[in-house]
């Protein structure tokens, strides 16, 4: 991965730069780490659920949260 440094006058780091393909690299990565993350959170609250300890959500609220 080339990556580049960009500074100001002051020499501090203000912005990277990266080619594209290494970009969409780090896109995909990080779509596929949210949906994993997303899926752990479901599990999570359908174990309280189980539990008793969350409430199960109505169809109505399921679908709003689309």
């Amino acid at each position: 991965m080339n990556i580049q440094f960009l500074a100001n006058n002051q020499g501090k780091i203000t912005a990277v730069q990266l080619p594209i393909k290494d970009w969409k690299e780090l896109e995909r990565k990080a779509e596929a780490y949210d949906l994993a993350a997303s899926i752990r959170t479901g599990l999570k609250e359908v174990e309280l659920i189980e539990m008793g300890e969350v409430k199960p959500k109505s169809l109505e609220d399921l679908l709003n949260e689309l």
